[in-house]
């Protein structure tokens, strides 16, 4: 659009606060680039000094109310943003002839800036996104070479990086390096006593009289440290909606059609199954996996198993008091109904066509099938997967 048009229209969408924070985060950043990003001097240079100033302080009055947000990537990108633009609204303003109304209002965006610049968590986001303005380049991405160099995903698919994608991961990062809170509590007891240990010759080689001033140490005390191991083990067993999980584990090693893994983790979450074992945990992430399983793959436990490493895996089950069923018809198969499932299960199921090949079936403790009244010989194999797992949820509930 020409700056004639756009101005105007840019600066009405971003003041906008009934659009969803999403569209707001892509308008932030289409902003940021245009007013303190890589094409600041362009955009800056359509503007006489009169409108830079009104235009300089509409955006930043849409973009301060997102500071408190309750979605953290919109938060970070309203930051970031102000952060940049309160400078240049103070700047534009000191150029212009300045009214009193204005030197008030400017107290408060000192104060919000002087915040912003000081606060460590703020530091610890510029840092890692100290460039983020500056990353998307237009001209180079819309031309045809840019297109076409794009990065694709596993199902070929153009992938390109978002940077609403890159503070959602940042802030993730920033969240582990601020808070201890989230490794165990029996890694944080283990880490403080090896850090201890190791910091020991330290102390004594500092010119001390004796190795007694390492005597004090942070100890968490071992009521306490049992309590919390309890109370993680308690939450283990437990789904996302507090209920007791099934001590069924699906595995999915063999299945590689991302609707199947996607139709089998959203039973898993229903039926509160133990975990869900795939090929590869990439698939989570794409966009046709999480349009079927409806976000259950964020309240379940799902295992990454190789196809080359599925009978180690299977055998290490076994020795953990599983017992292995697998859904495949055999010669000697028993019928669903009339099967007793074990409380401890482990699920196998078969390739979409080829079934369970030959060298998993020897690990098999169990061949079940589903009896069929019709013509075509087969279920899908998320279907498959479903009943059966609806049949053994049924059997531990009675």
């Amino acid at each position: 659009l020409h700056p004639k048009h756009f101005h105007p229209l840019f600066v009405m969408e971003i003041r906008r606060y009934d659009l969803p924070q999403q569209l707001l985060s892509s308008l932030m950043i289409i902003g940021g680039n245009l007013v303190v990003g890589r094409y600041s001097q362009e955009f800056l240079d359509t503007l006489t000094l009169d409108k830079r100033e009104l235009t300089l302080r509409s955006i930043l009055s849409g973009v301060i109310p997102w500071l408190g947000s309750t979605q953290g990537f919109c938060r970070a990108i309203a930051q970031l943003l102000a952060h940049k633009l309160i400078p240049h609204v103070l700047r534009s303003e000191e150029i212009s002839k300045r009214s009193s109304t204005n030197q008030e209002s400017d107290k408060f965006l000192k104060s919000i800036f002087e915040f912003l610049d000081i606060n460590e968590e703020m530091k610890r986001l510029r840092r890692k996104q100290s460039n983020f303005f500056y990353q998307n380049d237009v001209d180079s991405v819309c031309t045809p070479e840019g297109i076409l160099n794009l990065p694709i995903d596993e199902g070929d698919e153009a992938n390109p990086t978002l940077l609403v994608g890159i503070v959602k991961q940042c802030l993730i990062d920033i969240y582990h390096e601020a808070h201890g809170e989230t490794t165990p509590n029996w890694k944080q007891f283990e880490d403080l006593t090896i850090e201890d240990d190791d910091n020991e010759s330290e102390i004594v080689n500092e010119g001390s009289e004796s190795p007694l001033v390492n005597f004090q140490r942070k100890i968490l005390p071992v009521d306490s440290l049992n309590l919390a191991l309890e109370h993680q083990q308690q939450q283990n067993l437990q789904n996302a909606a507090g209920r007791k999980r099934q001590s069924l584990i699906v595995c999915a090693t063999l299945i590689d059609k991302i609707p199947n893994l996607a139709g089998l983790a959203r039973t898993v979450e229903i039926f509160a199954a133990e975990k869900l074992v795939v090929p590869d945990k990439r698939v989570c992430k794409m966009d046709s996996f999480r349009s079927i399983s409806v976000t259950a793959g964020d309240w379940i436990d799902i295992e990454e198993c190789e196809e080359r490493n599925l009978l180690s895996w299977l055998k290490q089950r076994k020795n953990d008091g599983y017992s292995i069923v697998g859904v495949e018809q055999t010669s000697s198969s028993k019928c669903l109904s009339k099967l007793t499932f074990p409380e401890q299960t482990v699920l196998l199921l078969g390739k979409e066509k080829e079934g369970i090949p030959v060298e998993f079936l020897q690990m098999v403790d169990t061949c079940v099938e589903i009896p069929q009244l019709g013509i075509i010989r087969s279920l899908n194999v998320h279907v498959s997967g479903a009943i059966s797992i609806w049949e053994y949820s049924k059997q531990m509930m009675s």
